[in-house]
């Protein structure tokens, strides 16, 4: 394990260990787990007085039956102060994105609030924010009109970040089905996550759609082949692994010797699935950073860019997120 990998696993282990003692009562292990992840991967430093400043702010400034009163504002927070120089002033700003995609037909709920968050990030002043949520919400029409039982509103976020694309609405539909359908006829298995992992592969705006759906397949086989154990829910980190221009056996490793570590963590022994879902984030969050001064092109005709692996990276920490606030909501 290099220095910087060391290094970001001890303060992701430290931040965790803080907010545990501070909040074991209050919050679930896995929002703890995607907060700490947070600040690491956007190398902030973490003040316990700030972050609590923030939950509470946004707590008396949400009503009770708001997601973001309840176990939301964690997470909500911690993407908040790691984004942003003023996170109070974006909460109000996050707020009124959050009206805006209710008032353009997305229902209210927990994934409303990351699918604002999502489109707060990436939405360009230039464009009409009516006429992005348009297409998001046309997007979700289309995934729903493919796949109506396994699309939900866990789905927004996606079609917030879909609705960035210049392709219709059509071609977006038949792209994502091809990767679906491909995909499907390998390792991967029907279902919510693998739909969710199509999506995030259309956001690399790969030309040979054939060699991605391979190259998920050889990193699924090294990662087993490794002893380490893929569920369905770590299927869209697998996307975002498979479009970085980059051999990753050594990273592949590096993810084992990470969740080993959390493995055998004293406040992290229940949570083995979501410990891989974390060292997969903070192998790859690493190279991508290193891959700002030196992309390669793995095979002629791939091009892809940082600015959509950075994309990628997104949605794959949005269906972390999305997930955290789902188990967490079930309680």
């Amino acid at each position: 394990m290099d220095s910087h990998i060391h290094e970001n696993v001890d303060n992701y282990l430290e931040i965790y260990n803080t907010l545990y003692d501070n909040l074991k009562w209050k919050v679930q292990s896995h929002m703890l787990m995607m907060v700490s992840l947070l600040y690491v991967i956007n190398e902030k430093n973490f003040n316990l007085e700030e972050y609590m400043e923030l939950c509470k702010y946004i707590k008396n400034n949400t009503n009770v039956f708001s997601p973001l009163h309840s176990h939301q504002r964690f997470s909500t927070s911690a993407m908040l102060i790691t984004k942003f120089e003023d996170p109070k002033a974006k909460f109000h700003e996050l707020i009124e994105y959050q009206n805006n995609l209710t008032a353009g037909g997305f229902k209210k709920g927990p994934y409303t609030t990351i699918s604002s968050l999502a489109l707060m990030t990436t939405h360009n002043k230039v464009e009409s924010l009516d006429t992005r949520i348009d297409k998001a919400i046309d997007i979700y029409k289309g995934m729903k009109s493919n796949h109506f039982f396994l699309t939900s509103q866990g789905d927004y976020p996606l079609a917030i970040l879909l609705s960035q694309s210049n392709s219709s609405i059509e071609v977006l539909m038949e792209e994502i089905e091809f990767y679906y359908s491909a995909l499907a006829e390998t390792n991967f298995k029907k279902g919510n996550d693998l739909q969710f992992l199509s999506h995030i592969l259309m956001l690399s705006n790969i030309e040979n759609k054939q060699f991605i759906v391979d190259r998920c397949n050889i990193i699924y086989e090294d990662m087993l082949n490794e002893g380490l154990k893929i569920k369905r829910f770590h299927y869209p980190q697998i996307g975002l692994m498979s479009i970085i221009d980059k051999n990753l056996d050594e990273e592949i490793l590096q993810m084992k010797e990470i969740t080993n570590i959390f493995n055998t963590s004293k406040h992290l022994k229940s949570t083995k699935d979501t410990n891989l879902t974390m060292a997969i984030l903070l192998t790859i969050s690493n190279v991508i950073k290193n891959l700002y001064d030196d992309i390669t092109i793995i095979e002629a005709g791939i091009n892809t860019t940082i600015e959509a692996i950075i994309q990628a990276q997104n949605a794959a920490l949005i269906s972390s997120i999305a997930a955290t606030s789902a188990t967490t909501a079930s309680v």
